[in-house]
């Protein structure tokens, strides 16, 4: 299954419960988002960068009667000439899917700035976004295990990390890891304040939810020490990560660092983590 197929079922799902409910009333005045693009931060192990370019889906446009391949059509933005400059030298992202762009032959030096820029097909206008790479923090110590219950087969994930001093914010992710790329997979993320704890131990374990996990199942857990402002976008994401539509919701209320678009263009330096659920 490919991730066009993949992204088709997401969709088609949602239509089908908009189906099953009852005929809404009619309102009017109900403002509809501009369209815009909107920068989303993928993970991708063999890419030190990589980016999301979609519009803003407005769900008014989904129902039971919608065509489901002019939908998806438009919500991936591929053909784009997506640039990264980092130490004033300008590198082309390669498209590794149609929509989502890669790159991972830059400098990747922790304070180095990088300038993510392209031309917003939505405007014909430019679009940039700013980012540094913050100082690498990894696992003192990380360890998955198999949870079963009545009905599924979840994931805890406990960890330990030497918090060096000064504010820090930490993002913490757990996700299946398939033979190819899947934009629906978004990792399952807990993020992490520790701004007011100088040079501590954080010490913490969480269950990976919505997900049913086999023995067969290779998991990748990664770290990243983030900025303020990409804790509060993920803070706020992650809150509504249990609707089934979030992942082609309207991200107009989320804070943004993107010029003349949406989402959250971020750089950091992680420590990824492989683990057969078998070896466990």
């Amino acid at each position: 299954m490919n991730i066009h197929e993949k992204i088709r079922i997401l969709i088609a799902v949602a239509v089908f419960l908009n189906a099953c409910l009852p005929d809404p009333l009619e309102v009017d005045g109900i403002p509809v988002p501009e369209e815009q693009v909107v920068v989303g931060a993928q993970l991708i192990p063999d890419q030190f960068i990589a980016v999301s370019l979609s519009r803003n889906f407005n769900a008014l446009e989904a129902g039971p009667d919608s065509d489901l391949d002019s939908i998806l059509q438009d919500i991936l933005m591929p053909g784009i000439d997506v640039k990264l400059t980092a130490n004033n030298t300008d590198y082309t992202m390669a498209e590794l899917f149609p929509g989502i762009y890669g790159i991972n032959d830059v400098p990747q030096e922790p304070g180095t700035r990088y300038r993510l820029s392209f031309i917003n097909p939505v405007n014909g206008q430019s679009t940039h976004a700013d980012a540094i790479a913050l100082p690498f923090v990894g696992f003192a110590e990380v360890q998955p295990k198999m949870h079963l219950t009545s009905y599924d087969t979840l994931l805890r994930i406990s960890f330990r990390i030497q918090d060096p001093p000064g504010p820090n914010w930490y993002m913490v992710n757990a996700q299946p890891m398939g033979r190819s790329f899947d934009l629906s997979e978004r990792p399952f993320t807990q993020v992490y304040d520790e701004s007011d704890v100088e040079g501590s131990i954080l010490e913490d374990e969480f269950t990976v939810f919505f997900r049913d996990f086999s023995s067969q199942d290779t998991v990748l857990v990664s770290m990243a020490n983030i900025s303020r402002e990409y804790f509060e976008f993920l803070e706020l994401r992650d809150n509504h990560q249990r609707l089934w539509l979030d992942a082609l919701g309207e991200p107009v209320n989320y804070p943004t660092n993107v010029h003349n678009g949406l989402g959250f263009f971020n750089v950091h330096v992680p420590d990824i983590r492989f683990f057969l659920l078998e070896d466990l």
